[in-house]
């Protein structure tokens, strides 16, 4: 009885330990944040793997959420139309693809950051990407799916805005 007394207080103590954590170390995710640092803008663009009138829609309502979400946050939002990915950097990225079939309903939501860097050995311009998140969304029907790719595509937005402001 004694010696299973003594292991759960050694747990305990342990767990508690790792609960704790030191606080002038910046959290692990704040590596991801790390290069957005500086940004004040972003060009937005949405695409989704299906090009179907409704998925028009779906695209400007997120493009709308996003850049709502971004004004709200002090950060300047512009739209991509006409300008070559290089020309529009940063580029706010979010990306659907969708899986729909016999009583499937779902998608795969990526937010990511592409920005212009230069490769020294071949000094050619590529888009690089900052940073990249992805959420899973399911649903029921068609419109039950949409409903959930437009709230995990804000909470992406929600989070990198969050991430940025720690930064500062």
């Amino acid at each position: 009885m004694r010696s299973l007394a003594l292991a759960l207080l050694a747990a305990f103590v342990t767990l508690t330990a790792v609960g704790q954590t030191d606080p002038q170390r910046p959290a692990p995710q704040d590596k991801a944040f790390a290069k957005l640092r500086g940004i004040t803008q972003f060009y937005i663009d949405v695409s989704t793997s299906e090009n179907r009138t409704e998925d028009a829609d779906l695209r400007g309502e997120i493009r709308d959420g996003m850049e709502l979400e971004l004004r709200r946050a002090n950060l300047t939002a512009k739209p991509v139309e006409g300008l070559s990915p290089e020309a529009a950097t940063p580029l706010l990225l979010i990306d659907v693809r969708i899986d729909r079939g016999l009583g499937r309903y779902s998608a795969d939501v990526t937010l990511s950051v592409r920005d212009n860097a230069t490769i020294s050995r071949n000094k050619e311009t590529v888009l690089a990407q900052s940073y990249s998140e992805t959420r899973r969304a399911l649903g029921t029907s068609d419109t039950a799916l949409n409903r959930e790719i437009k709230a995990r595509s804000r909470e992406l937005v929600l989070e990198i805005i969050d991430g940025m402001k720690r930064l500062k």
